[in-house]
């Protein structure tokens, strides 16, 4: 699994301009996606929105030539999804933790992974 540290995905995008219970008595927390990183991340331009999830990609080991579109996509478990298609053909889901870590998954694999479809809003 390839993760990211929060401080490159705060560097990537720098250069671009509730508690409850379950049935045994533990306490959970839940704790939401939107964090500083996802806060930066939603008030970018989609350009600049697209370079930052490009070289998510790219450190993962990804390829990206360039992102054709991207955006957020819903917060599953305590991450926040992001989708970027790229012009190369390839489709990835980027994965931010709330400490900024970044996981990065080919879109064909998610349902082999268990993880949320891709879904892009020309669809």
């Amino acid at each position: 699994m390839t993760t990211i540290t929060g401080a490159l995905i705060f560097v990537a995008l720098g250069g671009c301009d509730g508690g409850g219970g379950d049935a045994g008595g533990t306490p959970t927390t839940r704790i939401t996606a939107s964090t500083e990183y996802v806060d930066r991340l939603r008030s970018l331009s989609e350009m600049n929105r697209g370079l930052a999830l490009r070289r998510a990609v790219q450190d993962s080991g990804g390829t990206c030539k360039s992102v054709d579109a991207s955006g957020y996509q819903e917060d599953y478990e305590n991450l926040s999804m992001w989708t970027a298609r790229c012009s190369d053909g390839n489709d990835w889901a980027i994965f931010i933790a709330p400490n900024g870590d970044v996981q990065v998954r080919d879109c064909t694999e998610a349902a082999t992974l268990g993880l949320p479809a891709c879904r892009f809003e020309e669809e």
